[in-house]
Protein backbone atom coordinates (compact mmCIF):
# COMPACT_ATOMS: atom_id res chain seq x y z
CA UNK A 1 0.00 0.00 0.00
CA UNK A 2 2.79 2.40 0.89
CA UNK A 3 4.42 1.86 -2.49
CA UNK A 4 1.21 2.81 -4.29
CA UNK A 5 0.86 5.97 -2.20
CA UNK A 6 4.47 6.96 -2.94
CA UNK A 7 3.92 6.47 -6.66
CA UNK A 8 0.81 8.67 -6.55
CA UNK A 9 2.65 11.45 -4.69
CA UNK A 10 5.51 11.40 -7.20
CA UNK A 11 3.06 11.54 -10.13
CA UNK A 12 1.26 14.53 -8.61
CA UNK A 13 4.55 16.36 -8.03
CA UNK A 14 5.67 15.75 -11.63
CA UNK A 15 2.31 16.91 -12.94
CA UNK A 16 2.48 20.11 -10.85
CA UNK A 17 6.05 20.73 -12.05
CA UNK A 18 5.14 20.30 -15.72
CA UNK A 19 2.04 22.49 -15.35
CA UNK A 20 4.04 25.27 -13.68
CA UNK A 21 6.51 25.27 -16.55
CA UNK A 22 3.66 25.94 -18.98
CA UNK A 23 2.39 29.02 -17.11
CA UNK A 24 3.69 32.17 -18.86
CA UNK A 25 5.71 34.75 -16.94
CA UNK A 26 5.74 38.50 -17.66
CA UNK A 27 8.64 40.91 -17.20
CA UNK A 28 7.44 44.52 -17.10
CA UNK A 29 10.21 46.97 -17.96
CA UNK A 30 8.72 49.53 -15.55
CA UNK A 31 9.35 47.11 -12.69
CA UNK A 32 12.95 46.90 -13.85
CA UNK A 33 13.54 50.65 -13.76
CA UNK A 34 12.43 51.92 -17.16
CA UNK A 35 10.98 55.45 -17.34
CA UNK A 36 8.26 56.31 -19.89
CA UNK A 37 9.36 59.94 -20.28
CA UNK A 38 11.25 59.61 -23.59
CA UNK A 39 14.42 60.99 -22.01
CA UNK A 40 15.66 58.63 -19.30
CA UNK A 41 17.80 55.83 -20.67
CA UNK A 42 15.77 52.60 -20.37
CA UNK A 43 18.26 50.38 -22.20
CA UNK A 44 19.41 48.46 -19.12
CA UNK A 45 15.83 47.71 -18.09
CA UNK A 46 15.07 46.25 -21.51
CA UNK A 47 18.24 44.16 -21.47
CA UNK A 48 17.45 42.92 -17.94
CA UNK A 49 13.99 41.85 -19.08
CA UNK A 50 15.54 40.04 -22.04
CA UNK A 51 18.07 38.22 -19.86
CA UNK A 52 15.28 37.00 -17.56
CA UNK A 53 13.02 35.93 -20.43
CA UNK A 54 15.87 34.27 -22.33
CA UNK A 55 16.86 32.21 -19.30
CA UNK A 56 13.33 31.30 -18.25
CA UNK A 57 12.15 27.69 -18.67
CA UNK A 58 8.60 29.06 -19.06
CA UNK A 59 7.02 31.01 -21.95
CA UNK A 60 7.79 34.67 -21.29
CA UNK A 61 6.49 38.10 -22.23
CA UNK A 62 8.59 41.25 -22.11
CA UNK A 63 6.04 44.01 -21.63
CA UNK A 64 6.59 47.66 -22.56
CA UNK A 65 3.59 49.68 -21.23
CA UNK A 66 2.28 52.89 -22.84
CA UNK A 67 4.76 55.76 -22.87
CA UNK A 68 7.96 56.76 -24.65
CA UNK A 69 11.12 54.87 -23.71
CA UNK A 70 14.52 56.17 -24.75
CA UNK A 71 16.68 53.22 -25.80
CA UNK A 72 20.29 53.12 -26.93
CA UNK A 73 21.60 50.32 -29.14
CA UNK A 74 20.14 46.99 -28.01
CA UNK A 75 21.61 43.59 -28.85
CA UNK A 76 19.29 40.70 -28.00
CA UNK A 77 21.59 37.68 -27.90
CA UNK A 78 20.86 33.94 -27.83
CA UNK A 79 20.92 31.10 -27.63
CA UNK A 80 18.06 31.13 -25.16
CA UNK A 81 16.70 28.37 -22.99
CA UNK A 82 13.28 29.77 -23.82
CA UNK A 83 11.86 29.23 -27.32
CA UNK A 84 8.64 31.17 -26.71
CA UNK A 85 9.36 34.84 -26.02
CA UNK A 86 6.84 37.57 -26.81
CA UNK A 87 7.96 41.22 -26.83
CA UNK A 88 4.70 43.14 -26.41
CA UNK A 89 5.04 46.86 -26.96
CA UNK A 90 2.12 49.13 -26.07
CA UNK A 91 4.37 52.18 -26.01
CA UNK A 92 7.11 53.68 -28.18
CA UNK A 93 10.80 52.83 -28.25
CA UNK A 94 12.76 55.96 -29.12
CA UNK A 95 16.21 55.84 -30.72
CA UNK A 96 18.96 58.41 -30.12
CA UNK A 97 18.50 61.40 -32.39
CA UNK A 98 22.26 61.74 -32.81
CA UNK A 99 23.51 59.67 -35.75
CA UNK A 100 26.97 59.35 -34.18
CA UNK A 101 25.53 57.56 -31.15
CA UNK A 102 24.83 54.48 -33.29
CA UNK A 103 27.20 54.80 -36.23
CA UNK A 104 29.94 52.66 -34.72
CA UNK A 105 27.62 49.66 -34.17
CA UNK A 106 25.65 50.02 -37.41
CA UNK A 107 22.21 49.20 -36.03
CA UNK A 108 19.73 50.13 -33.34
CA UNK A 109 17.89 46.91 -32.48
CA UNK A 110 19.63 43.64 -33.29
CA UNK A 111 18.50 40.04 -32.69
CA UNK A 112 21.20 37.43 -32.99
CA UNK A 113 21.15 33.68 -32.39
CA UNK A 114 17.58 33.56 -31.08
CA UNK A 115 14.57 31.48 -32.07
CA UNK A 116 10.85 31.62 -31.35
CA UNK A 117 10.65 35.36 -30.62
CA UNK A 118 7.62 37.45 -31.65
CA UNK A 119 7.38 41.25 -31.58
CA UNK A 120 3.82 42.54 -31.16
CA UNK A 121 2.46 46.07 -31.41
CA UNK A 122 4.12 49.32 -30.51
CA UNK A 123 6.08 52.00 -32.32
CA UNK A 124 9.80 52.01 -33.10
CA UNK A 125 10.75 55.68 -33.54
CA UNK A 126 14.12 55.82 -35.28
CA UNK A 127 14.24 59.64 -35.17
CA UNK A 128 16.07 59.70 -38.51
CA UNK A 129 19.30 58.30 -37.11
CA UNK A 130 20.19 56.86 -40.50
CA UNK A 131 20.40 53.31 -39.15
CA UNK A 132 18.14 50.26 -39.23
CA UNK A 133 15.25 50.43 -36.84
CA UNK A 134 15.06 46.67 -36.59
CA UNK A 135 17.46 44.14 -38.02
CA UNK A 136 17.26 40.37 -37.93
CA UNK A 137 20.54 39.05 -39.19
CA UNK A 138 21.12 35.54 -37.96
CA UNK A 139 20.02 32.06 -38.96
CA UNK A 140 17.95 32.01 -35.76
CA UNK A 141 15.98 35.19 -35.38
CA UNK A 142 12.56 36.58 -34.38
CA UNK A 143 9.81 34.44 -35.87
CA UNK A 144 7.66 37.49 -36.51
CA UNK A 145 6.66 41.11 -36.04
CA UNK A 146 2.94 41.90 -35.66
CA UNK A 147 1.26 45.30 -35.44
CA UNK A 148 4.55 47.19 -35.27
CA UNK A 149 4.98 50.81 -36.39
CA UNK A 150 8.47 51.84 -37.51
CA UNK A 151 8.98 55.57 -37.92
CA UNK A 152 11.83 57.63 -39.39
CA UNK A 153 11.87 60.78 -41.47
CA UNK A 154 11.34 60.32 -45.20
CA UNK A 155 14.55 62.28 -45.77
CA UNK A 156 16.73 60.31 -43.36
CA UNK A 157 19.38 58.23 -45.20
CA UNK A 158 19.86 54.46 -44.83
CA UNK A 159 16.95 54.03 -42.43
CA UNK A 160 15.73 50.59 -43.44
CA UNK A 161 12.66 49.82 -41.34
CA UNK A 162 13.15 46.06 -41.00
CA UNK A 163 16.08 44.18 -42.52
CA UNK A 164 15.99 40.39 -42.81
CA UNK A 165 18.88 38.21 -43.95
CA UNK A 166 20.38 34.77 -43.23
CA UNK A 167 16.98 33.93 -41.74
CA UNK A 168 14.21 31.40 -42.31
CA UNK A 169 10.57 31.40 -41.26
CA UNK A 170 10.25 35.12 -40.41
CA UNK A 171 6.73 36.63 -40.50
CA UNK A 172 5.90 40.37 -40.60
CA UNK A 173 2.19 41.15 -40.12
CA UNK A 174 -0.06 44.20 -39.71
CA UNK A 175 2.74 46.76 -39.57
CA UNK A 176 3.09 50.38 -40.66
CA UNK A 177 6.56 51.49 -41.73
CA UNK A 178 7.68 55.02 -42.59
CA UNK A 179 11.37 55.50 -43.38
CA UNK A 180 13.95 57.25 -45.53
CA UNK A 181 15.02 53.96 -47.12
CA UNK A 182 13.47 50.51 -47.64
CA UNK A 183 10.43 49.78 -45.49
CA UNK A 184 11.56 46.16 -45.54
CA UNK A 185 14.85 45.02 -47.07
CA UNK A 186 15.47 41.35 -47.73
CA UNK A 187 19.08 40.25 -47.87
CA UNK A 188 21.00 37.12 -48.88
CA UNK A 189 20.16 33.84 -47.19
CA UNK A 190 16.48 34.64 -46.58
CA UNK A 191 13.99 31.79 -47.00
CA UNK A 192 10.33 31.16 -46.17
CA UNK A 193 9.56 34.82 -45.48
CA UNK A 194 5.92 35.93 -45.13
CA UNK A 195 4.93 39.63 -45.20
CA UNK A 196 1.24 40.54 -45.01
CA UNK A 197 -0.92 43.60 -44.24
CA UNK A 198 1.90 46.12 -44.30
CA UNK A 199 1.58 49.83 -45.12
CA UNK A 200 4.76 51.45 -46.47
CA UNK A 201 5.36 55.16 -46.94
CA UNK A 202 7.29 57.28 -47.11
CA UNK A 203 10.24 55.12 -48.06
CA UNK A 204 11.85 53.13 -50.85
CA UNK A 205 9.34 50.28 -50.85
CA UNK A 206 9.86 46.61 -50.11
CA UNK A 207 13.12 45.43 -51.65
CA UNK A 208 14.68 42.06 -52.21
CA UNK A 209 18.29 43.17 -52.21
CA UNK A 210 20.57 44.56 -52.86
CA UNK A 211 21.98 41.16 -53.78
CA UNK A 212 25.12 40.02 -55.56
CA UNK A 213 27.60 42.29 -53.87
CA UNK A 214 29.78 39.26 -53.05
CA UNK A 215 30.98 36.63 -55.49
CA UNK A 216 29.86 33.80 -53.21
CA UNK A 217 26.47 34.61 -51.74
CA UNK A 218 23.43 32.74 -50.42
CA UNK A 219 20.19 33.08 -52.34
CA UNK A 220 16.67 34.28 -51.51
CA UNK A 221 13.78 31.85 -51.90
CA UNK A 222 10.15 31.17 -50.99
CA UNK A 223 9.07 34.75 -50.25
CA UNK A 224 5.41 35.85 -50.04
CA UNK A 225 4.50 39.53 -49.88
CA UNK A 226 0.75 40.14 -49.91
CA UNK A 227 -1.91 42.70 -49.02
CA UNK A 228 0.52 45.62 -48.94
CA UNK A 229 -0.04 49.32 -49.62
CA UNK A 230 2.57 51.80 -50.82
CA UNK A 231 1.94 55.52 -50.36
CA UNK A 232 4.18 57.98 -52.19
CA UNK A 233 7.19 55.69 -52.09
CA UNK A 234 10.18 55.69 -54.42
CA UNK A 235 9.57 52.03 -55.27
CA UNK A 236 6.85 49.50 -54.67
CA UNK A 237 7.89 45.88 -55.20
CA UNK A 238 11.57 45.84 -56.04
CA UNK A 239 14.30 43.27 -56.70
CA UNK A 240 17.77 44.73 -57.07
CA UNK A 241 21.15 43.16 -57.69
CA UNK A 242 24.62 44.53 -58.17
CA UNK A 243 25.90 44.53 -61.74
CA UNK A 244 28.77 42.18 -60.95
CA UNK A 245 29.48 38.42 -60.89
CA UNK A 246 27.81 36.47 -58.07
CA UNK A 247 26.47 33.02 -57.21
CA UNK A 248 23.35 34.56 -55.66
CA UNK A 249 19.79 33.91 -56.80
CA UNK A 250 16.13 34.82 -56.25
CA UNK A 251 13.44 32.19 -56.78
CA UNK A 252 9.91 31.40 -55.71
CA UNK A 253 8.59 34.92 -54.98
CA UNK A 254 4.90 35.87 -54.86
CA UNK A 255 3.83 39.53 -54.82
CA UNK A 256 0.05 39.53 -54.32
CA UNK A 257 -2.74 42.06 -53.62
CA UNK A 258 -0.66 45.26 -53.67
CA UNK A 259 -2.01 48.82 -53.90
CA UNK A 260 0.20 51.59 -55.30
CA UNK A 261 -0.63 55.21 -54.50
CA UNK A 262 1.53 57.64 -56.48
CA UNK A 263 4.58 55.35 -56.45
CA UNK A 264 7.55 56.28 -58.65
CA UNK A 265 8.49 52.71 -59.62
CA UNK A 266 5.63 50.35 -58.70
CA UNK A 267 7.20 47.16 -60.13
CA UNK A 268 10.91 46.98 -60.78
CA UNK A 269 13.69 44.44 -61.20
CA UNK A 270 17.08 46.14 -61.43
CA UNK A 271 20.05 43.87 -62.05
CA UNK A 272 22.35 46.73 -62.95
CA UNK A 273 22.58 48.32 -59.52
CA UNK A 274 25.88 50.18 -59.31
CA UNK A 275 25.76 53.09 -56.85
CA UNK A 276 28.21 55.87 -57.60
CA UNK A 277 29.58 53.73 -60.47
CA UNK A 278 32.11 52.12 -58.14
CA UNK A 279 33.40 48.52 -58.34
CA UNK A 280 30.92 47.45 -61.01
CA UNK A 281 31.07 49.53 -64.24
CA UNK A 282 31.31 47.32 -67.31
CA UNK A 283 30.30 44.17 -65.42
CA UNK A 284 27.00 42.28 -65.43
CA UNK A 285 25.01 40.64 -62.66
CA UNK A 286 25.36 36.93 -62.04
CA UNK A 287 22.30 36.78 -59.75
CA UNK A 288 19.67 34.49 -61.26
CA UNK A 289 16.09 35.75 -60.88
CA UNK A 290 13.41 33.16 -61.65
CA UNK A 291 9.83 32.23 -60.83
CA UNK A 292 8.55 35.62 -59.65
CA UNK A 293 4.78 36.25 -59.75
CA UNK A 294 2.97 39.60 -59.61
CA UNK A 295 -0.73 38.98 -58.92
CA UNK A 296 -3.49 41.58 -58.40
CA UNK A 297 -1.29 44.68 -58.40
CA UNK A 298 -3.10 47.94 -59.02
CA UNK A 299 -2.96 51.67 -58.41
CA UNK A 300 -1.17 54.77 -59.66
CA UNK A 301 2.38 55.41 -60.81
CA UNK A 302 4.14 58.75 -60.36
CA UNK A 303 6.17 58.07 -63.53
CA UNK A 304 5.17 56.90 -66.99
CA UNK A 305 7.07 53.59 -66.77
CA UNK A 306 5.27 51.64 -64.05
CA UNK A 307 6.74 48.20 -64.81
CA UNK A 308 10.47 47.88 -65.43
CA UNK A 309 12.39 44.64 -65.77
CA UNK A 310 16.04 45.56 -66.32
CA UNK A 311 17.66 42.14 -66.12
CA UNK A 312 21.18 40.83 -66.70
CA UNK A 313 22.25 39.86 -70.20
CA UNK A 314 24.35 37.06 -68.70
CA UNK A 315 21.63 35.84 -66.31
CA UNK A 316 18.27 36.87 -67.80
CA UNK A 317 15.17 36.86 -65.62
CA UNK A 318 13.00 33.81 -66.30
CA UNK A 319 9.57 32.65 -65.22
CA UNK A 320 8.22 36.15 -64.56
CA UNK A 321 4.41 36.09 -64.34
CA UNK A 322 2.02 39.05 -64.49
CA UNK A 323 -1.57 38.30 -63.48
CA UNK A 324 -4.29 40.95 -63.16
CA UNK A 325 -2.09 44.02 -63.03
CA UNK A 326 -3.52 47.51 -63.58
CA UNK A 327 -1.30 50.54 -63.10
CA UNK A 328 -2.09 54.00 -64.43
CA UNK A 329 -0.14 57.22 -64.90
CA UNK A 330 -2.06 60.50 -64.83
CA UNK A 331 -5.35 58.65 -65.43
CA UNK A 332 -3.92 56.91 -68.50
CA UNK A 333 -2.40 53.45 -68.93
CA UNK A 334 1.24 53.48 -67.86
CA UNK A 335 4.14 51.98 -69.84
CA UNK A 336 6.29 48.89 -69.36
CA UNK A 337 9.95 48.29 -70.17
CA UNK A 338 11.77 44.95 -70.45
CA UNK A 339 15.38 43.97 -71.03
CA UNK A 340 16.55 40.35 -70.85
CA UNK A 341 13.31 39.25 -69.17
CA UNK A 342 11.07 36.33 -70.07
CA UNK A 343 7.74 35.14 -68.77
CA UNK A 344 3.98 35.18 -69.25
CA UNK A 345 0.95 37.36 -68.55
CA UNK A 346 -2.70 36.51 -67.92
CA UNK A 347 -5.92 38.31 -67.11
CA UNK A 348 -6.10 42.08 -67.45
CA UNK A 349 -2.55 43.47 -67.58
CA UNK A 350 -2.03 47.24 -67.90
CA UNK A 351 0.42 48.45 -68.93
CA UNK A 352 0.59 45.94 -71.76
CA UNK A 353 3.12 43.27 -70.89
CA UNK A 354 6.55 43.53 -72.51
CA UNK A 355 7.53 39.98 -71.51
Amino acid sequence: MAKHISFLVIALVLNFFNTSLAIPVTYNVLSLGAKPDGKTDSTKSLISAWAAACGSPRPATIYVPPGRYFVQQVHFRGACQNKAIMIRIDGTLVAPSDYNALRSVGNWILFEGVNGVTISGGILDGQGTGLWACKTSSKLCPSGATGVKVLASGTSPNTDGIHVQLSSGVTILRSKISTGDDCVSIGPGTANLWIENVVCGPGHGISIGSLGKDLQEAGVQNVTIKTVTFKGTQNGLRIKAWGRPSSGFVQGVLFQHAVMINVQNPIVIDQNYCPHNLNCPGQVSGVKVRDVTYQDIHGTSATQVAVKFDCSRNSPCTGIRLEDVKLTYQNQPAAASCANAGGTSSGLVEPTSCL
